[in-house]
């Protein structure tokens, strides 16, 4: 059997795995299969310029998953970027029947930490997770669930903030939104993490519950207004915040959008702010300090790097 397949490497968290999985911790690359859901030419020559396996594995198309699933022991199975519930569910459905048809005997799931150990958080995305943690329990597969803290990285879509933003507009809510923490966690440093799992295993941290959870953070939360003040630290201009009425928020934020997001975008990240400010990202774990064997990045410490290489740094909002 190949020792590891991975779903989702073309994404930025995959791309970081594969790369630490090779020249950190040297796997043969014949002992990778890489998958995508193109399957054409400059796709297949891709992963086969580095000498990696290459296998197609489309999560609309079971009989691709089947296939492409023989004789693994590792399936990292990366969460599939359809945004409808109701479909990425249904493709997740795809993925666990196919692992149980090839008889994978290990999943690794990469979930998000939203909701800490629990399934309570009201956050729309997050219900694609519990829903397939669900599945995988009931699938008798050997699974282990990686929640992944939100990514510091994608501070610019969390706010609302592009590198031309003088302000950046919140939503008047209770509890109000300088009160919701949250464990932003290096991007960078999760795919390192996951990796190591990958390869080494788990070492003496306990998956927990049986949705099998590891919970991966940095230690530290911040509330989004603390970002807001590092951005203008950084570089050197306050961004100011200004605070509206929901409706007149998602208007707002809408009108003047450079990404062109919709209303109704907004209005799922209202559900969203509501969420982290009744404590969805504030949950912490020492497992990624102890797996890397050292503090991850925290949060700021992100932000101020990325800044600080790139002040005009910008993370795709075009939804």
């Amino acid at each position: 059997p190949t020792p590891f397949l991975l779903t989702g490497i073309t994404g930025g968290l995959g791309h970081k795995i594969l790369t630490s999985m090779l020249h950190t911790h040297h796997i043969p690359p014949t002992s990778i299969i890489a998958t995508s859901r193109h399957n054409d030419t400059l796709t297949t020559q891709t992963f086969e310029s580095q000498n990696l396996l290459f296998r197609h594995a489309d999560y609309t198309s079971p009989s691709t998953l089947t296939s492409a699933f023989q004789n693994v022991q590792n399936l990292l199975f990366v969460s599939s970027s359809e945004r409808d519930s109701t479909k990425r569910i249904a493709e997740h459905r795809n993925v666990i029947d196919a692992a149980k048809k090839a008889d994978v005997k290990r999943v690794w799931y990469v979930s998000l930490g939203f909701g800490g150990w629990g399934d309570g958080s009201k956050i729309k995305f997050q219900h694609a997770h519990y829903e397939t943690e669900k599945m995988l329990r009931n699938s008798g597969l050997e699974f282990v669930s990686l929640r992944a803290g939100v990514y510091a990285d994608a501070f610019p879509l969390f706010l609302n903030w592009y590198p031309e933003s003088e302000e950046v507009l919140m939503p008047n809510i209770q509890p109000a939104v300088e009160e919701g923490r949250i464990a932003f966690t290096s991007r960078e440093e999760l795919g390192e993490v996951i990796a190591k799992v990958l390869v080494e295993g788990l070492g003496g941290i306990q998956p927990r519950g049986e949705r099998r959870i590891v919970l991966l953070t940095a230690m530290r939360t911040y509330s989004l207004l603390e970002i807001v003040e590092v951005i203008g630290e950084v570089r050197g201009r306050r961004v100011k915040v200004r605070y509206l009425e929901p409706e007149e928020w998602i208007r707002e934020s809408a009108k003047g959008d450079i990404g062109g997001k919709s209303e109704a975008w907004f209005q799922a990240r209202l559900v969203f702010f509501q969420g982290i400010c009744n404590g969805d990202a504030e949950v912490t774990d020492s497992a990624m300090m102890t797996l890397l064997g050292r503090e991850p990045e925290t949060g700021v410490q992100t932000v101020k790097r990325l800044l600080k290489q790139n002040p005009e740094y910008r993370w795709h909002q075009n939804h």
